[in-house]
């Protein structure tokens, strides 16, 4: 880390390029100091997201940044110094840097993060004489990790319309050139000056709590030239940069969706780039329509939030406005309501709202696209799609979008006929498709693998002990007693089949044979990366039996808060666990329903189906979670527990032929097929894979 590295000229002024001075000196300046001092009449945080990569080196340079200022703040930058000065830290949520959370982030966000972490410190600037007039001298001092200085002196201030946008100019000064050194120590010598408060004879100088108790800080009006050309370099910068390359059988699916009006039914396996086809999608509407706003719908805002991730962060996909909008933000109506009608009277092009199938089909969002909508070119991505059908979320499915993705592995929605012709015939009567057997048998280019893990698949009998076997076929009896009434009651029925299914999902066999085979990998390497999928009344029980073998373990379900801030990033305590899981830092995930759907966990390799259900979509969606690839990845592993009885009588026989449907869908695609048709004929079933 050396200026001397860097190619520093003199003098730089403002050329042809807009983004010069930013690119030929202030970057690469930033990226290898440890400690910068500037005197600047003018400040802005738009300055912090422009020259993000270079603030990114001096924060990583373990450096420090220090502000000599004039009174006059934006509403948005006094409120947020305040907060950050006067307040209690913890207050806030990123507490640590990286390259996720700060280039990318609201300038706001990026201020608060450096002043927290005392990475900026600023001091206010007061003529003695006159408390209406500017401080306004320029200069800027910077020291490397070898003790070289540099400064520079002109007429940039430190905003983004400084930096991109005005005509500037400003001379350069080295301390390892013998002919500057005299300069820039008048330059340093000027700043300490004012800094220490040895310029009383024309200048009061003020830390930020006094100047905010003195109320010596003047609110000026929002420099909206300043945020919009913010807004601008950002969003040339992001689309310069993001490359969205698609595999051949996203491309088809594109075309597809193109081809059929713009509306599609996307069937692909979990793993297989869902999301990033839908995103492809919309990087074609976004380059050609105006007043456009995408719309993508989840079963939850963990879901929701990795969609923001991915398009925000991974590709760097700029909008004019991100929001989302769910139970976890408590702005997001006002802010949703507030883009519709900036986009409505054009001060913005473009918009991306995250939010979930709850809110989507709630009165108060659908009032508002109904309200103000219409003349806005929308695009709807529902993801998981299957999840929209029901009587209350099938509201979300208006009629005003015009253009339509439903993304699914498992569209069908089971004993719902209607609610799965309502989700075909609304995505456009069409679909494509991309199965598992499609990914494991599919070369990505890229890394020479399949598209998905290949995976081991090992069915686990688990036996009804007496008391259970004796309540089925007690259920059994009931329901053949109510079927054979000629006015039978569907309701009563519905509920004696649930309640034999409980017997099954709820084994106490299930226990002991999940403990086996823990103990089993424990054998042969330490478990890790391994999700156990269990019922509500076994969880419990699950997560007690892996405390007593020493194994860190944790647990996603419904009573983890999505709203709650626990982590140092800003992660709710469901996607806090999730990260510790991805991270090794927990080996076993105990889930139910709500990690099935679309959470992409690609390290989880090893699962156990300790309560599954003969619905298709379900085990599909909990294969999916352990196949996705990445280097490295050693074959996945599937337990399946099978419920059986110790009887080979009828009661047995059915148990096991309705077993066997999901066995028949896991197993055709496992390396071991042929042990588990083996496995199966030895008790007494053929499951006539050919």
């Amino acid at each position: 880390m050396s200026y001397k590295n860097l190619n520093i000229k003199k003098s730089y002024e403002t050329s042809g390029n807009k983004n010069s001075l930013l690119e030929d000196f202030y970057i690469p300046f930033l990226s290898e100091t440890k400690e910068y001092r500037r005197i600047a009449g003018f400040f802005s945080s738009s300055s912090l997201i422009v020259a993000s990569e270079g603030i990114e080196g001096l924060i990583k340079n373990n450096g420090i940044m220090k502000l000599l200022i004039s009174p006059n703040l934006s509403q948005e930058d006094y409120e947020i110094i305040c907060k950050t000065k006067c307040l209690d830290s913890s207050l806030f949520m990123f507490n640590e840097f990286n390259d996720n959370n700060f280039p990318n982030n609201d300038r706001l966000e990026a201020l608060s993060w450096m002043l927290r972490n005392n990475r900026l410190e600023i001091k206010i600037v007061v003529n003695k004489n006159s408390i209406n007039s500017l401080f306004h001298q320029k200069v800027g001092i910077g020291f490397d990790s070898e003790g070289n200085q540099l400064s520079f002196s002109g007429s940039i201030n430190e905003t983004a319309q400084a930096w991109l946008d005005n005509i500037e100019e400003f001379k350069t000064f080295k301390s390892w050139e013998n002919d500057q050194y005299e300069y820039l120590l008048t330059d340093l010598k000027k700043f300490n000056s004012y800094w220490n408060n040895e310029r009383q004879d024309v200048a009061f100088i003020y830390d930020i709590p006094e100047s905010i108790k003195k109320k010596i800080i003047n609110i000026s009006p929002r420099d909206v030239s300043d945020l919009m050309i913010m807004r601008k370099y950002k969003k040339d910068i992001s689309e310069k940069n993001s490359q969205l390359n698609l595999f051949d059988h996203q491309l088809r699916a594109l075309k597809m969706w193109e081809d059929n009006g713009y509306q599609l039914l996307m069937e692909m396996a979990t793993g297989t780039g869902k999301t990033r086809t839908a995103i492809g999608c919309f990087m074609i509407l976004k380059a050609k329509l105006s007043k456009f706003l995408v719309i993508v719908a989840t079963p939850q805002s963990t879901l929701s939030r990795q969609w923001k991730n991915d398009v925000e962060h991974e590709l760097n996909i700029c909008f004019d406005q991100s929001i989302v909008v769910d139970s976890s933000n408590h702005y997001g109506k006002k802010e949703f309501e507030k883009l519709i009608l900036d986009l409505n009277s054009g001060l913005k092009n473009n918009g991306i709202i995250y939010t979930t199938h709850n809110t989507a089909s709630s009165n108060d969002f659908t009032n508002i696209i109904k309200n103000y909508g219409n003349g806005i070119n929308i695009l709807f991505i529902c993801d998981e799609v299957h999840g929209i059908a029901s009587d209350k979320q099938k509201l979300a499915l208006l009629d005003i979008y015009q253009y339509r993705i439903g993304l699914s592995a498992t569209p069908e929605r089971m004993y719902d006929e209607v609610g799965t012709n309502l989700i075909r015939t609304y995505f456009g009567n069409r679909s494509f498709e991309f199965s598992i057997k499609d990914a494991l048998n599919t070369i990505n280019p890229l890394t020479g693998m399949p598209f998905l893990n290949h995976f081991y698949y090992y069915p686990c009998f688990v036996y009804l002990n007496d008391k259970e076997l004796a309540k089925y076929k007690d259920y059994s009896r009931k329901i053949a007693v109510v079927k054979s009434q000629e006015d039978c009651d569907e309701e009563l029925l519905n509920r004696f089949y649930i309640e034999r299914a409980e017997i099954l999902k709820n084994a106490e066999g299930k226990l002991v044979e999940v403990e086996n085979i823990i103990d089993h990998l424990n054998q042969f390497e330490k478990i890790q990366d391994t999700i156990i999928f269990a019922g509500h009344k076994q969880i419990e029980d699950v997560l007690i039996m892996l405390g007593k073998k020493g194994i860190i373990r944790s647990k996603v379900t419904d009573e983890e808060s999505t709203s709650k801030i626990v982590g140092v990033h800003g992660n709710n305590e469901r996607e806090e666990t999730i990260d510790q899981f991805r991270n090794g830092n927990v080996q076993v995930i105990v889930g139910m329903k709500c990690l099935d759907e679309g959470i992409d966990i690609k390290n989880a390799r090893i699962a156990i189906l300790m309560a599954s259900s003969t619905n298709p979509r379900e085990y599909v969606q909990r294969i999916g979670r352990v196949i996705r690839i990445t280097k490295g990845k050693k074959p996945s592993i599937i337990y399946d527990l099978i419920v059986t009885t110790l009887q080979n009588d009828i009661t047995n026989s059915k148990i096991l032929a309705k077993e066997g449907n999901r066995v028949k869908q896991i197993a055709c695609n496992a390396i071991n097929y042929d042990e588990v048709k083996e496995i199966f004929l030895k008790n007494g079933v053929d499951l006539n894979y050919d």
